[in-house]
């Protein structure tokens, strides 16, 4: 009398199985966000405004100016 037609004994398929794509798609996610968070550049600024040197200069001296008066 052996265990010819009786039930499987051990954990079915999916309680293997489900803990493990969880953990994989854990995994992925966190490499994707830390890629994204760390790596990557971050995006230019859409409308910054740039200053020729002349108007530089002149802004640096006017900072000065009110710097060093009280």
């Amino acid at each position: 009398m052996g265990r010819g037609g009786g039930r499987r004994r051990g954990a079915p398929a999916r309680t293997l199985v489900k803990p493990i794509l969880l953990l994989a798609t854990g995994a992925v996610a966190g490499v994707v966000l830390w890629r994204v968070l760390m790596l990557e550049p971050p995006p230019a600024r859409v409308g910054v405004e740039r200053l020729t040197d002349h108007d530089r200069h002149a802004l640096d001296g006017l900072l000065h100016e009110r710097s060093v008066r009280p």
